[in-house]
């Protein structure tokens, strides 16, 4: 049997009321030439005799079963298994337009990419920060080489679900996600393969439904977690980006955005921090950015907002509210700046 030109790859865990509807949309695109590779990543619920009944009704439906390990491990072992040309993430609560298979096997076969990256719809539009909705609307662009604004300001990332990778890459960069990782997983399988990619299309078709569920993941943490337990999810992806770089021989490509990346994720949770968490957060903060970059690591941002909260850290001071609103100012604009104060005030 031939090797289909698109492979769908779907991790399942407790998603029963919403899975359907994400197959029925995988089955009903126009290009016919594809699968679908459902991951039962241990789901206790009703997923699994909804993932047999479309595995009976339609051959290019194929489930991989395993015991839970989260996002990660459920992505890498559909990657195992997946035999198309071009390797797509659906998450199973969301859905897609029908004619994505075949925007990416067109967009594939005329521009030859190795990472196409596509627009996308929140549902309910209501729940979506103008943020949200800016990063996931990418201009049309094309990425002849690596370039920061790949990662760090042409709305290409974070969520790998709205983009597909060239099966070749995939294989000749031995691309994992980190399965240590349960928070932000696809930014640091972003952050890795963007800059290994020979040439990645941006493109402003909004071909996949992102439904934002306030139970799920994402939202729970980024709602309710407790600041320590979010600076240490952040400081776990900037440890595995930082690890994956240096061993990519990678670090020297852009190390004052890769700071200011870093910062802009945790300068408020940071700011928020009593004395005690405050200094050994920052102490590791210091460590894991000397280690694998420089000493001089706080004069490497290009912004000077960005400089004075790296030098506060550096020499163990406090980064204060003001300092964090500065900073975000500058990295992100008044409207992001406003909508993250106005969010804190609702989660104290």
């Amino acid at each position: 049997m031939a090797n289909p030109r698109v492979s769908f790859i779907v991790p399942v865990y407790n998603t029963q009321e919403f899975l359907p509807r994400c197959l029925d949309s995988l089955l009903g695109q126009t290009c016919p030439d594809i699968e679908i590779v459902v991951v039962n990543d241990g789901s206790p619920d009703d997923s699994a005799a909804i993932i047999g009944k479309y595995v009976c009704k339609d051959s290019r439906v194929c489930v991989v079963e395993k015991s839970n390990g989260g996002l990660s491990s459920a992505r890498n072992a559909g990657m195992d298994v997946a035999r198309g040309d071009i390797i797509d993430f659906v998450d199973s609560d969301d859905y897609v337009e029908p004619n994505l298979a075949e925007f990416l096997v067109d967009t594939f076969a005329k521009e030859h990419p190795e990472i196409v990256v596509f627009g996308a719809e929140c549902e309910p539009a209501e729940l979506a920060s103008e943020r949200i909705k800016q990063l996931l609307s990418p201009e049309a662009r094309r990425f002849e080489s690596f370039d920061p604004a790949l990662l760090f300001s042409a709305n290409a990332q974070p969520y790998v679900w709205r983009a597909a990778y060239s099966r070749e890459l995939i294989e000749r960069m031995s691309l994992r996600f980190a399965e240590n990782v349960r928070f932000a997983e696809d930014v640091v399988f972003q952050l890795e393969s963007y800059p290994l990619s020979v040439r990645t299309v941006l493109a402003p078709e909004r071909l996949y439904h992102y439904v934002m569920q306030e139970k799920s993941l994402t939202h729970v943490f980024n709602a309710g977690a407790k600041r320590m337990d979010k600076v240490d999810a952040h400081l776990l992806v900037l440890h595995e980006v930082l690890e994956r770089w240096d061993r990519r021989g990678l670090l020297d490509l852009c190390p004052g955005e890769l700071v200011t990346w870093f910062l802009d994720l945790v300068v408020f949770d940071l700011a928020r921090l009593d004395a005690g968490d405050y200094a050994a957060v920052a102490a590791r903060v210091k460590d894991e950015l000397e280690g694998h970059l420089a000493q001089d690591w706080p004069g490497l941002p290009a912004k000077a907002t960005v400089r004075r909260v790296s030098d506060k850290i550096a020499d163990g001071s406090r980064v204060s509210m003001f300092d964090a609103a500065r900073m975000y100012l500058a990295t992100r604009g008044l409207m992001s700046c406003l909508e993250k104060v106005i969010s804190l005030s609702h989660w104290r």
